[in-house]
């Protein structure tokens, strides 16, 4: 009896390393797979979101704010290719307008996320578009860029039926929603870029007043450099190449050799402690020596530690100083 009732112990302790031994098995598998592919880190880090950041899309629209959700710019819709639109309920002239397009690091994100921004830029008399793209990496470069330029067709048809003026627009975006923005204007502007890339511009130069930059990477060759987390696997997500810096297009992502002397006024800030900041202080140093029009906002001589997308706190001062900053760079270049 003592010796079976051993057993039946020692059968049992046997029983409870087996969860022990599959977590290990999983995680090995993980490990494994996440050197094969970018998709299984992907998909851990929007779990991880998701669970962190449960769905609370709450935004109060002011009184006086009107907004079109979900407006298809192009196939219908299909790809992510939908925009929301903000802008005055009530006005007496066309507003200017803010092509707006989210970051995430090429993998994650959506249009709404900076909806609460876009409710207190179109407060201040702009008709904001936030537009949803196709992510990396179901859907690799450069489609977020055609994407861009087909939202910007859409605006320079339709903005005018929100109370917008389509001959002033201004490109705006954070995070890898700069990167896009940054370089679809230097596609309006740069036509060698625009043939490279087989991308007809939907805008004049002069159309496009200027562009809004917050916290992006500019020098995809020298940006893993920066330590940002996760930067190698957003690349390899967008651009489908483990070691990107090998990817032959990678120059044609970097705004810092794209641009040119006809590159729109940019107002280009970044947290004193992002770790992205150091490509944001080159490319505006790129654009003075081109004589482009630039204003910064980096906070360097302050002691707050100001990281990745601080402008999206409005409730602290620097949220306060950034915003404020944009729309006076936007009244100044739009008159």
């Amino acid at each position: 009896m003592e010796t079976k009732r051993m057993g039946a112990k020692g059968y049992k302790r046997k029983r409870y390393w087996i969860p022990s031994v599959v977590l290990i098995l999983i995680i090995g598998f993980i490990g494994i797979g996440t050197q094969w592919t970018p998709k299984i880190t992907v998909f851990l880090l929007k779990s991880l979101i998701e669970i962190a950041n449960p769905d609370t899309k709450d935004t109060m629209l002011s009184e006086g704010i009107t907004r079109v959700a979900d407006v298809p710019y192009a196939d219908e819709g299909s790809n992510d290719s939908t925009l929301d639109i903000y802008y005055p309920s009530v006005t007496s002239e066309p507003l200017p307008v803010v092509l707006w397009v989210h970051g995430g690091g090429w993998v994650l994100g959506d249009k709404e996320d900076i909806a609460d921004y876009a409710v207190q830029l179109a407060k201040q008399g702009y008709v904001v578009v936030s537009m949803n793209y196709a992510l990396a990496p179901d859907t690799k470069y450069p489609t977020s860029v055609i994407q861009t330029n087909q939202a910007l067709t859409y605006v320079k048809n339709h903005v005018s039926e929100y109370q917008g003026d389509p001959k002033k627009i201004f490109l705006a975006g954070n995070s890898a929603g700069a990167q896009i923005a940054s370089q679809t204007a230097a596609v309006v502007t740069n036509p060698s870029l625009a043939k490279l890339m087989n991308i007809t511009p939907a805008a004049q130069p002069e159309e496009l007043r200027g562009v809004l930059l917050f916290c992006g990477p500019y020098n995809l060759s020298t940006v893993a450099e920066t330590g940002f987390p996760l930067i190698r696997t957003f690349l390899w997500s967008y651009t489908g190449v483990k070691t990107f810096e090998d990817y032959p297009r990678l120059h044609e992502m970097s705004t810092v050799l794209q641009a040119t002397a006809a590159y729109p006024p940019a107002f280009i800030t970044s947290g004193n402690d992002d770790p992205l900041t150091s490509q944001s202080i080159e490319l505006a140093q790129v654009l003075k020596r081109l004589d482009v029009e630039v204003e910064t906002l980096f906070f360097s001589n302050s002691s707050e530690k100001l990281g990745h997308d601080y402008q999206f706190d409005l409730e602290s001062d620097a949220g306060q100083h950034a915003i404020h900053s944009a729309v006076r760079f936007m009244q100044q270049y739009s008159r």
